[in-house]
């Protein structure tokens, strides 16, 4: 009867949507990826990366080809809340669920703890990405304005990404609030505020934002505990829509953070700046295709991404990245990426050293008909660090036998049955064997095997 009563109360919730759907008020859109695989030793399947590359300092996951393994998806769902002429209001959310392959079960709560039985954990959550809102058309008619679109809340801010590694390497995502689009003549010009509240950033660490996270191997892990009491608050710049030539487009950005510690609480150390510029130039027209090269410089708490108050000026990088797609036959598509980022420490502060990664893989995908293919991957990763006698390597091969409705690199869904195995040094192994579930500790190589369904729309 619990159940029926259920079913009853969702069914004019469903005609409602159904309506709002079909009379373009209501758009539904995502991204999922689920699946399930085994490891040649036994358990299951592992993630292959090498600890210290990729998006951050604990890595993961690595070329991501047969190399993910959770299950996730995300339901993005945008609402024309009001439309007349040239103004409307939008709201865009997006709840998400993720499973790791630890937490198999699905019939168990989700993480919610609906029931009082459960607690939430980081092996299955459910939680809400983005919910925002924008205003267009309500700034006048002038020419900087009357296109600008003002906007509130928390979403995924203009990111730019690399499917292949699943890195997003230019990311200033979270709360805020914007100004986009506005028409400086030469482009657009868009500004956001970004906050990020420490207590909630990377609170999985322990309880509060840990050491370890920002310098692995360097720093006792309950050293950085801030206690929702350090605020970090990210200016973010953008000037895009250049375009020198045909084909051609330019994006400049600057970012700067600015922390704000609660006065007598004692995290006065906390408080240090950050900067980050950005250069992406995108070349379209290649072999149908298209190439991006990127470059960014930055210093302080801009550190991989993230919002780190604790990491001084002192502590500077940059990375330069080449991001390749061509198709230059129908039965072929080609997706290639090479990565070069040099981290240089505070040499005064104890334990902190140098940092350089290097990366560089290629899936090409050969289609046989208009729905079967086959997708190669190879990942190589190349980490060093000072004081290493040895560089930290990792080798990582995929090949994946797929399922999907064109002849395209980039056609989903896709149904896949892979194989991948992985080789990495004895230097690899100093911060952790590199797996997810460390299931080939003591190897300096692993197999593993599954299926994988991914999808966009």
């Amino acid at each position: 009867m619990k159940a029926l009563s259920l079913i009853k109360a969702a069914l004019p919730l469903a005609l409602i949507c159904g309506s709002l759907v079909a009379d373009d008020v209501v758009e539904i859109h995502g991204y999922m990826r689920a699946g399930v695989g085994r490891s040649s030793n036994g358990g299951e399947q592992a993630s292959f990366y090498l600890p210290g590359a990729i998006n951050n300092p604990s890595g993961g996951p690595g070329y991501r080809l047969g190399n993910e393994q959770d299950n996730y998806f995300e339901l993005a769902i945008d609402v024309k809340a009001y439309e007349k002429g040239s103004t409307n209001f939008k709201l865009h959310f997006r709840p998400t669920f993720r499973q790791w392959n630890g937490s198999r079960d699905a019939s168990v709560d989700a993480g919610g703890n609906v029931d009082g039985s459960h607690s939430a954990t980081q092996n299955q959550m459910v939680f809400l990405r983005e919910g925002w809102g924008e205003a267009n058309g309500v700034l006048g008619d002038s020419t900087l304005l009357k296109d600008a679109s003002l906007w509130m809340g928390r979403r995924f801010y203009q990111r730019h990404d690399v499917h292949m590694i699943d890195f997003y390497y230019w990311n200033n995502s979270g709360d805020g609030v914007g100004l986009e689009n506005i028409d400086v003549g030469l482009g657009k010009f868009s500004y956001a505020y970004i906050q990020a509240d420490r207590n909630n950033v990377d609170g999985g660490w322990n309880g509060g934002v840990t050491g370890w996270a920002h310098f692995p191997g360097t720093v006792n892990s309950d050293v950085y505990n801030f206690n929702g009491k350090v605020v970090v608050a990210s200016h973010d710049l953008r000037w895009s829509g250049l375009a020198p030539w045909e084909g051609a487009s330019l994006t400049l950005g600057f970012q700067y953070n600015e922390p704000s510690v609660r006065k007598g609480t004692g995290n006065q150390a906390f408080t240090n700046l950050g900067r980050r510029w950005h250069l992406e130039y995108q070349q379209s027209g290649i072999l149908g295709g298209d190439n991006k090269l990127y470059f960014t410089k930055g210093d302080g708490s801009t550190f991989w991404n993230w919002y780190n108050p604790e990491v001084n000026t002192k502590i500077n990088w940059w990375m330069v990245m080449d991001n390749l797609f061509i198709q230059p036959l129908p039965e072929l598509g080609i997706g290639a990426v090479a990565i070069h980022r040099v981290q240089n420490e505070d040499s005064s502060q104890p334990g902190h050293r140098d940092m350089t990664w290097d990366s560089i893989g290629a899936r090409p995908v050969w289609f046989f008909t208009n729905h079967i293919s086959l997708a190669a991957e190879v990942g190589y990763d190349r980490f060093k660090v000072t004081g290493d006698t040895e560089t930290r390597t990792m080798l990582k091969k995929t090949l994946a036998l797929q399922f999907s409705p064109q002849k395209s690199w980039w056609s989903r869904p896709v149904l896949r049955l892979f194989v991948t195995k992985a080789n990495w040094n004895k230097t690899a192994t100093n911060w952790g064997t590199p797996s997810g579930l460390g299931v080939f500790s003591g190897s300096q190589a692993g197999t593993t095997f599954g299926a994988q369904v991914e999808a966009w729309w």
